[in-house]
């Protein structure tokens, strides 16, 4: 694995970091070309990409902080106004105590839910029609998870669970995964969830053709994702905190997205279906 790819002096250039990058630019550029192609304002979607870097990365991490609190826990003799400014500061301060740069632990189901709050604020406030966006928003999204999911592997990180198959890889020890199972082949879950986006992405770019009412392609996106996120998550290690009778938190949350926006979905298939005009025989 590569997870540092410069290095200078505190500075350190992480895959990690540069495929979320390239899955943050990626994104962008193929949204404003469907905005433009769509007749709007790609201006608007660089607009929004600001509010979605933000909000994506400060929810990501603090999904993470509410489900790993005890990694950022103060010592016992720190009370007070103190101890709130030190856990905050290991929480948020993108300098470690090694004097390294960057924050490591994200989690991107909590970037999905406040990027998609903000997306929607951003919109209504400039009063824009929301489902229209929204189509032209949702490619964008499991591609750059693609980017990102391949940094993931190149990090070492958000791993899967050891297997005996012929996909199983063996991560170096200078890694979380390779610490975790030193020598133990594991399921490579990051490419699972990379390549599942890209299977999802495309299913949204050939389904659009059938497209009958504005919203129909984040609709699709936010049945789709859970639904691979439930079972590509079986493949994936957790600690025990992560889970609840052997469902990880984030296949749990899956469930009720899924139920709610395909009951929506099949809701306006069949009024839209029913507005259609018959054809005679």
């Amino acid at each position: 694995m590569h997870p540092d790819l410069i290095s200078l002096g505190p500075f350190h250039l992480r895959s990690y970091g540069l495929m979320l990058a390239l899955g943050f630019l990626s994104g962008i550029m193929l949204a404003a070309w469907r905005a433009k192609k769509a007749g709007e304002n790609p201006d608007h979607i660089y607009n929004i990409a600001v509010w979605v870097v933000i909000s994506s990365l400060v929810g990501a991490r603090l999904s993470y902080v509410i489900t790993h609190y005890s990694e950022f826990r103060a010592p016992e003799v720190t009370s007070g106004i103190a101890r709130i400014f030190a856990e905050l500061r290991t929480m948020f301060w993108p300098v470690g105590p090694d004097g390294q740069v960057g924050i490591s632990g994200l989690i991107l189901y909590g970037g999905l839910i406040l990027a998609t709050a903000a997306t929607v604020v951003y919109i209504r406030r400039n009063h824009l029609n929301l489902p229209r966006y929204l189509d032209i928003l949702a490619p964008s999204i499991p591609l750059g998870e693609a980017f990102t999911r391949i940094g993931c592997f190149l990090n070492g990180c958000c791993f899967g669970r050891p297997t005996d198959s012929v996909f199983g890889v063996v991560f170096p020890d200078s890694c979380a995964a390779g610490s975790f199972f030193e020598g133990q082949p594991i399921h490579p879950a990051q490419l699972y969830n990379s390549f599942a986006a890209l299977v999802i992405m495309g299913l949204i770019l050939w389904l659009e053709r059938y497209k009958r009412f504005d919203g129909f392609c984040a609709m699709l996106f936010f049945m789709l994702y859970p639904a691979a996120r439930f079972i590509t998550d079986f493949y994936r290690f957790y600690e025990t905190g992560m889970k609840m009778d052997g469902l990880s938190l984030n296949q749990i949350l899956s469930v009720p997205v899924f139920i709610a926006v395909s009951s929506v979905f099949i809701f306006f298939m069949r009024k839209t279906g029913a507005d259609r005009p018959r054809r005679r025989l």
